[in-house]
C-alpha cells in the first residue's frame, strides 16, 4: 500500500510551518512507520530530529533532508516503505515547495491572521494552482496558527479565506510559548517537562481532523 504524503508549506516564514510539520509527524509514527522530509534551505526539521535523537525521546519519524526535485524523486520512491510521509517545505517560493505539493495527497498550510499572511496566499494559491495540473489529487486545507484569541484578527482571516473559497480546517492552532520551547528540545508540546494542555489539545485535535479522517477516508 502507498504512503499517505502531507505537504506542510507556504511561502512565509513564521507561520508554525516547521512546528505544524514535526508534531504532526512525530503523532502520525502512533499509527505506523512516518518519513519527515526537510525540504527547507534553513533545515529547521532536521535540527529538531537531531535534537530529538540526542535526547532519545519516542517515537521519531524517520528524518531526510532533501531539497528541489529529490522531494518529489525520492518521496516518491520511499513512498511504499513507509506508511506516511511529511514534508517540511516553503518559507519562499522554491524547487523544495513545488515538488512537495506534486508529490502531496494533502497540503496543509498553516496561516497567521494578519493582513500581511493574507497578501502572501495569493501567491502561494498561484503555485497551488500550477501543481493541481500535475497532481489532481491533490487535496488543499487551511491551518490557522498562531492565534491571538483576544483579537478579531482571525475572525477576518476566515472571512478572506471564505472569499478566496478555501477549504480551512476547524483546528487552531494558538500562540503559545509551550511551542516555542519544546522545538529547540526535539520534543513535542506533549512531552513537555510542563505541559501546557490547551497546546497539546490543539495539535491533537489537528492530528484527529487530518490523518484520522484521512484514514477512515
Amino acid at each position: 500500500m502507498d504512503s499517505v504524503k502531507y505537504a506542510i508549506v507556504n511561502t512565509k516564514g513564521g507561520v508554525g510551518k516547521t512546528t505544524t510539520a514535526v508534531h504532526l509527524a512525530t503523532m502520525l509514527c502512533r499509527t505506523g512507520s512516518c518519513l519527515l522530509i526537510d525540504g527547507d534551505p534553513q533545515a529547521s526539521a532536521a535540527s529538531w530530529a537531531a535534537w530529538r535523537r540526542e535526547g532519545g525521546l519516542s517515537p521519531s519519524p524517520v528524518t531526510n533532508r532533501l531539497l528541489g526535485k529529490a522531494v518529489y524523486d525520492e518521496g516518491h520512491q520511499l513512498g511504499a516503505k513507509f506508511e506516511h510521509i511529511v514534508v517540511d517545505a516553503g518559507g519562499r517560493d522554491s524547487a523544495s515547495l513545488r515538488s512537495a505539493l506534486i508529490l502531496a495527497d494533502m497540503a496543509v498550510i498553516p496561516v497567521g491572521a494578519s493582513q500581511l499572511d493574507a497578501a502572501a496566499l495569493h501567491d502561494l494559491l498561484e503555485i497551488i494552482a500550477l501543481a493541481k495540473d500535475f497532481n489532481k489529487k491533490l487535496d488543499v486545507k487551511v491551518l490557522l496558527t498562531r492565534v491571538d484569541p483576544r483579537t478579531k484578527d482571525a475572525a477576518e482571516m476566515l472571512t478572506f479565506l471564505a472569499d478566496q473559497k478555501m477549504n480551512v480546517l476547524k483546528s487552531r492552532i494558538c500562540e503559545r510559548v509551550a511551542f516555542r520551547r519544546v522545538i529547540g528540545s526535539g520534543a513535542t508540546v506533549a512531552e513537555a517537562t510542563t505541559k501546557d494542555q490547551a497546546a497539546i489539545a490543539e495539535m491533537e485535535s489537528l492530528f484527529n481532523e487530518v490523518a484520522l479522517k484521512e484514514a477512515v477516508a
